[in-house]
């Protein structure tokens, strides 16, 4: 075997695997088990050992490379398959959509140079066998490597966010038909088959179709999901409203009533002026502890000058008293702060939202709700939520999971899609019976 020939023998391996696992595994960056970069060692291994024992196959002639190049090769992917369920910590569903997409991608790749090597170098293919088709496969991989990776990167990741079991279960069957469509041509040794429109166009089908339908379906998906989002939104926009009403109207009456105390000091300081003209120290303290009865109440909270914040706090701290739930919080509140009034009054009341239902539901003798909001450094904001919780919390990787409806919690996405916006993050934990729950916002620069 000539050198030229052999080091086509070598890499063709390489192009199978790496070309289409890297950048899967690079869109589940956030969730892997184990670094990226161990990842690549990792999948670079495997394709060296895919590589070894296809050139041994190879040396033994045509006949055996024919007999088991497709074997080795379908036995490799699902291997890779395999190694991918152990390292991404994500649903099945959600895997085995994504490994379809790419699928169908790599079959469209391989499709094509079949194609141009039986059509246009038949003759030059018969002493180099595998030439062709690794030029081939490296230049149409690298023509439609911009448009694809841009499709898995933004419509494909937007959506994986999404964490809907339900919907998943039904979604990852999408690409699998265009798949499986594509494989009709795997096991014939027909080398004309290759070279007919036929299967040009089914490899065209297979990757446009799977990505097109899968397109369509996602943008709905992704429609849907803002839809109840914005629903969850409206709902603690109302409950803020209604919370600013409550204050204001205290407000109100707290003003009216001091207006009326202000009205009445005149009177008050000539008696007190008689008593002490008088010199009458008994009756002058007397007639100060009857007026400070009289005095109206402070009953107003104020927990930071920002009265929709404030009216959030206020909304929760009364929810809580109700219960008989220790409500304690301090919150500094930058002025000015850039986080839009919708975006604070989604996250602080899903957060409190949750946490007066956890310490409800909870059969624990402690019952309390910790609420710490403060600057981090000068463009950032740090939300804390501390409530005792003894019921075990399934997790979904860093997802806590809901214990009303299948996979997350409304609230909990609303929440990490509002951190995510803000160049922040979310992060649920349980330990030793309390539930931590923590936000980070920046709002430095262009983050927003």
């Amino acid at each position: 075997m000539k050198l030229a020939d052999t080091l086509m023998v070598l890499l063709f391996p390489f192009l199978d695997v790496l070309p289409f696992t890297l950048p899967r595994y690079w869109l589940f960056r956030d969730t892997l088990r184990i670094p990226f970069r161990y990842i690549v060692l990792l999948q670079v291994c495997l394709a060296s050992a895919y590589s070894a024992l296809f050139y041994l196959v190879n040396l033994a002639g045509y006949e055996t490379a024919a007999q088991w190049t497709t074997i080795i090769r379908y036995f490799f992917l699902l291997v890779f398959l395999a190694l991918a369920f152990l390292l991404i910590k994500a649903s099945i569903p959600k895997l085995l959509f994504t490994w379809l997409l790419f699928v169908a991608w790599q079959f469209f790749v391989m499709g094509n140079a079949n194609y141009l090597e039986s059509r246009f170098f038949p003759d030059l293919s018969a002493p180099h066998p595998y030439l062709v088709y690794n030029i081939a496969r490296i230049v149409i991989y690298l023509v439609t490597c911009p448009f694809l990776l841009r499709f898995f990167y933004r419509t494909v990741a937007d959506a994986l966010r999404i964490n809907d079991r339900a919907m998943w279960r039904y979604f990852w069957v999408i690409p699998l038909f265009s798949t499986l469509f594509g494989m009709l041509y795997c096991t014939t040794d027909d080398v004309y088959a290759y070279a007919s429109w036929q299967f040009l166009a089914s490899r065209y089908l297979m990757l446009f179709g799977a990505c097109y339908v899968s397109y369509v379906a996602l943008k709905v998906l992704k429609i849907s999901h803002s839809r109840t989002l914005l629903e969850e939104a409206l709902k603690y926009a109302d409950r803020n409203l209604l919370a600013q009403k409550k204050q204001y109207d205290g407000l109100a009456a707290h003003m009216d009533e001091l207006r009326k105390a202000r009205h009445d000091l005149r009177q008050h300081l000539a008696v007190v002026k008689s008593y002490i003209d008088r010199d009458d120290k008994a009756g002058l303290a007397e007639y100060i502890e009857i007026y400070k009865s009289e005095l109206p109440p402070d009953t107003l909270e104020l927990y930071c000058r920002n009265d929709v914040v404030n009216a959030v706090v206020c909304y929760y701290a009364a929810q809580a008293r109700d219960s008989k739930i220790r409500f304690d919080a301090k919150v500094d509140y930058p002025d000015g702060c850039p986080v839009s009034a919708t975006d604070i009054t989604v996250l602080l009341g899903n957060l409190l939202e949750n946490a007066v239902e956890a310490v409800k539901r909870g059969n624990g003798t402690q019952k309390y709700i910790k609420l710490r909001v403060k600057r981090h450094g000068n463009a950032a904001l740090l939300i804390l939520v501390d409530n005792p919780c003894l019921t075990p919390v399934h997790f979904n990787g860093v997802i806590p999971l809901s214990s009303k409806r299948e996979g997350a919690g409304i609230g909990v996405e609303s929440v990490c899609e509002i951190a995510a916006r803000y160049a922040g993050e979310a992060k649920f934990e349980q330990r030793d019976g309390v539930f931590y729950a923590s936000v980070y916002l920046s709002y430095a620069g262009d983050s927003i």
